[in-house]
């Protein structure tokens, strides 16, 4: 109470500041509570700048113009500095002991690297079809102006301005089932009220823009006016000049540039005066921002200049209603130059790869090719992959030969000054680009396989992915249904073999579509036809074996299959935890292209990362947000499956468990391409303490995240899949075979053998014997005769099979199974429970 008291105290103290000669009049007797949100640095955006950071300052901006150019009654704000901790339900009860008027909370938004919008949030819901707002109405008045003042400031997209249990729980809906606003901030507060969110501080060009001092006042700027306007009070005249300073090769913020209007002169941010406090590099935090107040409206010219460009003057008008927003893009005066290519650091390049040319400028593309030439002659083509990459095909070069590639000083750049080329890159246009190479000798070694899983060790997943990891690309023309072949003695497992190339490399998945015996030795063939994209074979097929054990889950709960997408899960950045990352290089997404054929999956989440190797700690939080069901007990095993790039980074799981405290595993290095199950065994294997952690799994637990990190000398870059994690109960394995007695090897006609087990839940093995190789229909119907699914569809061999029936999307009840080939046709009942 002591504390609540001073702190109303020291609001009240602080919203009576002296002020300056007022020019706006029509808010005397009209209150308002600032409430920047958040306390101290929480809420980490990128470049190690919080939201709690930012909107505090542009509340104080926003408070010191309602006080010194208005005769306003009262500005409240609910603290003062970054060092303040105030809880949310004290900011709503100082609030309401003000008794002010209106009541702002000020945040900005976090989520995908590439999202960046307004929105805003009044107290509202839905009541007999109708959207309700809050009493004191006033909050959806305020927004809609804030709306179109703070969106038309920032020049980003809106997504509105909502009722907020609309927003969060719908707008189509009759009625809610909670008759009051959904934020706190909007429920408890006695007065009208609205939430912004101004842009996202976990998008990399709004969050270097929200370094600046003056940008955060242009936000400021923008709700005064606002205010003004739900006051009905005419605005004053401005005189504001802003925008972006960008070079005209790819649109890149200049730091330093100098701005000039009249007698005002304004530097964009450079790293000495700004971005050191926030980056180890000069060059990598840009925003080309400016901002001039105070000038005569009119006609004005803006001059700019910045070391390496042109000097640039636009004509403008300065206007008395609204910012005048001008933006300049600066010319290079650097000459072009090729900035790199594909040639190796040997001087050397494989004929059929591409030799790739990137330029510094963004080029005359005619100019270019006029200019270009190889010697000695051979045949080639040009593809321009932008203005500033070219790709030359060496397809018809020779092996083991020398190659000089000269491009003349005719060739020029797209600028209106048309640069030449400068070929030596000395910062002098006019001389020609020479560069010699050599080509590789011919590809005579046939692609190296590795990585063979599984092998030789005893197998406990009785439906594992098979994988082949190769060095080279392979020539798809050439897969069939035997280039991957899992068999035991005179039978072969059906499946599906897919291929992936994940950057020089490739690699073979094979998905199983029945579960493998149990306690069996299995054979894994890969076909000496496997072949690299220039006809080099393995010329023998590679062989493996396997043992099956006789464990498989008998109890399985789902955490998530992503087949319901990722809104559950946050943006890297959004987490507090995550550092020491390339936030332009790390990002979350749905994948539709790696997907665990296992469970029919169609998709998976990815996480594609980049790693800052100046950092002292590198780590990605991929954290699943506030969703904590279901739980799970702390005895079971914890499984995904993992596609991994092979670069030799980890990932780990992380727990928070029934006392609230983060466990994690141990860290598994992503050493593999493609698929690969990977398991925790929560009472085997070792727990990790994390944060509040102790290194023990109390009570219940469920997912707080995965966790990436670097491994030092590995690549910065790369990307990571996770499907199908779950937790599951280890037991031993039923037969294949039903009731475990064992069919004849040939049955002398066809045979449909009971389901088992039957009733079943979710899946069942159904068997069947074929006196002669046959195509093979075993379908699905339910009680009306209506197909329901295809078990299988395809060629049989003579002898019995055995296939499993994953049910788990069907309801509980009776069903047919019908079994069709060219020997007959048999049909059988067989009960599901749910």
């Amino acid at each position: 109470m002591k504390y609540f008291l001073s702190l109303l105290a020291f609001a009240t103290l602080i919203s009576t500041a002296p002020v300056k000669a007022q020019t706006v009049t029509g808010l005397e007797g009209f209150s308002i509570f600032l409430d920047p949100g958040h306390s101290q640095t929480e809420n980490m955006g990128l470049y190690n700048y919080s939201e709690a950071e930012k909107v505090l300052r542009v509340g104080l901006a926003l408070r010191e113009m309602l006080l010194t150019q208005t005769d306003i009654d009262t500005v409240y704000i609910s603290r003062t500095s970054d060092s303040q901790q105030v809880p949310l339900s004290q900011r709503d009860d100082l609030a309401n002991a003000t008794g002010a008027d209106f009541f702002h909370s000020i945040h900005s938004n976090a989520g995908s690297n590439t999202a960046n919008n307004t929105l805003f949030l009044h107290g509202g819901w839905r009541s007999n079809g109708q959207t309700v707002e809050k009493t004191p109405n006033g909050g959806k008045e305020m927004g809609d102006i804030m709306e179109i003042e703070l969106t038309d400031a920032m020049r980003i997209p809106t997504i509105g301005n909502w009722a907020d249990r609309n927003f969060y729980q719908g707008s189509s809906v009759d009625n809610h089932s909670n008759q009051f606003p959904y934020l706190f901030v909007n429920r408890t507060t006695n007065m009208a009220s609205v939430l912004s969110e101004a842009g996202f501080h976990t998008n990399p060009t709004q969050q270097k823009r929200n370094l600046n001092a003056d940008w955060k006042r242009l936000e400021a700027q923008s709700f005064f006016w606002s205010i003004l306007e739900y006051l009905d009070v005419e605005r004053p005249p401005v005189g504001i000049a802003t925008g972006y300073i960008t070079d005209t090769d790819g649109g890149l913020p200049i730091n330093g540039a100098v701005v000039t209007v009249g007698d005002s002169t304004y530097t964009t941010d450079t790293f000495e005066s700004l971005f050191n406090n926030y980056a180890a590099n000069p060059g990598d935090l840009q925003n080309g921002f400016y901002y001039i107040e105070d000038l005569q409206n009119g006609p004005a010219q803006i001059i700019v200049e910045a070391e390496g460009f042109y000097t640039d003057t636009v004509d403008t008008n300065i206007i008395s209603t609204d910012f005048t927003f001008t933006d300049v893009a600066l010319v290079s005066n650097i000459p072009p130059f090729v900035a790199s290519t594909s040639i190796g650091d040997d001087d050397e390049i494989n004929p059929g790869e591409a030799l790739l040319l990137n330029f510094s400028r963004s080029m005359d593309r005619t100019a270019v090719e006029n200019a270009l030439s190889l010697t000695p002659d051979v045949d080639y083509t040009l593809t321009w992959n932008s203005d500033k990459k070219l790709s030359i095909s060496t397809a018809n070069f020779d092996f083991e030969s020398s190659y000089t590639l000269t491009i003349d000083s005719t060739a020029t750049d797209k600028s209106s000054y048309a640069h030449n080329i400068d070929g030596d890159a000395d910062g002098t246009e006019g001389d020609s680009y020479i560069v010699t190479f050599e080509t590789g000798p011919v590809d005579i070694i046939p692609p190296a396989i590795s990585d063979i899983r599984p092998t030789n060790t005893q197998l406990n997943e009785l439906r594992p992915i098979i994988s082949a990891t190769f060095d080279e690309p392979l020539d798809t023309a050439l897969f069939d249904n035997k280039t991957i072949e899992v068999s035991k003695s005179d039978y072969t497992v059906p499946g599906e073999t897919v291929y992936y190339t994940i950057g020089n490399r490739s690699v073979l998945n094979f998905f199983p579509s029945e579960r493998l015996d149990k306690s069996r030795n299995y054979t894994l063939t890969f076909s000496k036809s496997i072949s690299d994209t220039v006809g080099n074979s393995l010329g023998s097929d590679v062989v493996r074996t396997f043992p099956t054990g006789d464990q498989d889950i008998i109890n399985e709960t789902v955490v998530d299959d992503f087949e319901d997408g990722i809104s559950a899960w946050w943006e890297p950045s959004q987490s507090g935890s995550t550092d020491g990352y390339i936030p332009e290089e790390t990002s979350l997404e749905i994948s539709t292209t790696e997907v665990n054929l296992l469970t029919n999956s169609s998709q998976s989440m990815r996480v594609n990362y980049g790693w800052d190797t100046t950092s002292t700690a590198n780590l990605i939080r991929q954290y699943r947000g506030s969703v904590t069901t279901p739980k799970f007990a702390n005895d079971l095993i914890l499984q995904t499956y993992v596609f991994g790039d092979g670069n030799g980074n980890k990932f780990r799981f992380m727990l928070r468990d029934g006392n609230g405290e983060l466990e994690g595993s141990s860290w598994y290095t992503v050493d593999w391409l493609g698929w690969k199950l990977v398991s925790w065994d929560l009472s085997q294997d070792s727990v990790v303490a994390w944060v509040n952690g102790n290194g023990t799994l109390n009570g219940d637990l469920y997912l707080d995240s995965f966790q990436m990190t670097y491994t030092e000398g590995q690549p910065t870059t790369g990307f990571i899949v996770f499907d199908d994690l779950r937790a599951v109960e280890m037991g031993l394995a039923t037969s294949n075979e039903p009731n475990d007695e064992l069919l004849s090897d040939v049955p002398n006609q066809i045979e449909l053998k009971q389901n088992y087990p039957n009733p079943f839940n979710p899946s069942t093995n159904i068997s069947f014997g074929l006196p002669q190789q046959s195509d093979v229909n075993l379908k699905i119907y339910d009680m009306l005769g209506r197909e329901v699914a295809t078990v299988y569809s395809g060629v049989k061999s003579k002898g019995f099979h055995t296939i499993q029936f994953d049910a788990s999307r069907l309801s509980s009840g009776v069903y047919i199974y019908r079994l069709v080939t060219k020997s007959g046709t048999i049909s059988k009942k067989m009960t599901l429970l749910k």
